[in-house]
């Protein structure tokens, strides 16, 4: 009795083990994913505006070169006219052919074989995928993903399309280095359709792409994250698999291990236990079970016991200390916003997505604008140059791209603006380790004190003046 539930806990153990492995893998890839799209979405916008403001000026070739970090998710960056025939890109041979024709210089759906980092190795003229994962029998990293577009309408002329194709070369990563075993896999999956857009793993070699009637994805359909164990329905095994719906997408992502692989610990272990358990029964049926029940009962109680008692004693710590810290985490904060207010340099802090969390007078003073609270980095650029502090520009979108690629790279030089009292002002950028953003505005000829705040000594009021706006992800 006593060998079947350690063994039975064992397998438990194990499987939740692997189940949290999977679960995380998926969250990371779901969370990889929804930054690569939203790339492509800001990207997308700030064309769509230059387009509105001056659609003569939009040359997709040029505008390349300045957005990186577009062309490293998007194979394909264009513009069609109301016929879906595309009339500029980035690659020459696409343009006058239609959306989605065999233009492409990648496969559509076909078999490939990447290395760990997402891409390929070229030997000569040939590609040669290297890259084996731990416990794998040698094969390399496989993958087979399908085109998908992402469209922006233009507003003139009627009709006009601007979009980018997507492929996602960090699944492929991520992939080969959460090393799954042989028969995992991860995919990528509709579930608006139930179609799978890209599948990573052994899966690929020969996949059923329509998934729309399987139990599988009605467990995608209604559930935003979760766990199910089954049939896979793109090549059949039984896995173990885990999924996590992408932020604001009708796309999951999808990752899969052989539910034999992920056991074949607890049926070893089971075995060893059994054969054991076997042979003391054999010696000891009588006296043995007895004592080792009664000696297995006794523990569990006092394991449970000191669990109980720590966990009590836990958790009158916590109510105790609550106060003292929540009190000394609002000192902290007020500290912080007393630094900044006192500082002869202007500061801002943005969070990850380059949006204002928290500035001081001098920022204000001398940026030239009223910033505010959620204000992304272009839209404070563009609001310097609508209120002329730049003088007359060309090109209004393409200085807020360069200003921004200045600030983003921590140049040493920054950005040079007029003071508010005819100094010159030096605007720099300084990224943090936590992913944060600083922007520091320096060069001001004499210190302005910051409006004066009554004093409080009421806890939530400081809190409110030292915390800084949340931020929505």
């Amino acid at each position: 009795m006593v060998t079947v539930r350690i063994v039975e806990e064992q397998q438990v153990g194990i499987r939740e083990q692997a189940t949290q492995i999977l679960v995380g893998q998926a969250a990371t890839m779901a969370e990889t994913v929804g930054h690569e799209l939203q790339l492509i979405d800001q990207s997308l916008t700030i064309i769509q505006a230059s387009w509105k403001t001056e659609s003569d000026s939009v040359d997709l070739v040029k505008l390349q070169e300045k957005m990186p970090a577009l062309t490293g998710v998007a194979d394909d960056l264009f513009i069609a006219d109301d016929k879906h025939i595309i009339r500029q890109d980035i690659l020459p041979q696409a343009i006058g052919q239609g959306i989605g024709s065999n233009y492409v210089t990648f496969p559509h759906g076909s078999l490939e074989k990447y290395l760990s980092d997402g891409t390929k190795e070229r030997v000569g003229t040939t590609e040669k995928a290297t890259f084996f994962l731990q416990g794998d029998t040698g094969g390399p990293v496989e993958a087979r993903q399908f085109l998908m577009y992402i469209v922006r309408p233009l507003d003139h002329p009627k009709g006009w399309l601007l979009g980018a194709s997507y492929r996602s070369n960090e699944l492929t990563k991520l992939f080969a280095q959460a090393g799954l075993g042989y028969n995992s896999m991860v995919a990528l999956v509709d579930t608006q359709r139930g179609i799978v857009q890209a599948v990573v793993g052994v899966a690929a070699r020969r996949p059923t792409t329509d998934v729309a009637r399987t139990p599988l994805f009605a467990v995608l359909a209604r559930s935003l994250a979760g766990t199910w164990i089954g049939a896979n329905a793109i090549d059949g095994i039984e896995r173990l698999h885990a999924f996590h719906r992408v932020v604001d997408r009708d796309m999951s992502v999808v990752v899969a291990a052989s539910l034999t692989e992920v056991m074949l610990p607890a049926s070893g272990l089971a075995d060893a236990a059994r054969g054991v358990a076997s042979a003391a029964t054999v010696l000891v049926l009588a006296i043995g079970a007895l004592v080792l029940w009664e000696i297995y009962t006794v523990r569990a109680h006092r394991s449970q016991k000191r669990v109980m008692d720590r966990n009590r004693s836990e958790l009158e710590r916590l109510r105790i200390g609550e106060p003292a810290n929540t009190a000394r985490a609002t000192l902290n904060a007020a500290r912080l916003q007393a630094v900044m207010d006192h500082t002869a340099d202007g500061i801002a802090l943005l969070d990850s997505n380059l949006r204002l969390t928290q500035w001081n007078h001098a920022f204000t003073r001398g940026i030239g604008i009223e910033p505010r609270a959620e204000m992304p980095l272009d839209m404070l650029l563009r609001g310097q140059i609508a209120t002329g502090l730049f003088g007359a520009l060309q090109d209004a979108e393409t200085e807020v791209l360069r200003r921004i690629g200045v600030l983003c790279a921590g140049d040493a030089a920054g950005l040079r603006q007029p003071g508010p009292e005819g100094d010159t002002l030096t605007l720099r950028g300084v990224s943090t380790g936590d992913g944060g953003f600083i922007l520091m505005l320096a060069g001001f000829s004499g210190w302005e004190a910051a409006p004066q705040v009554a004093a409080s000594t009421d806890i939530d009021q400081l809190a409110a003046l030292a915390v800084p706006v949340p931020i929505e992800w």
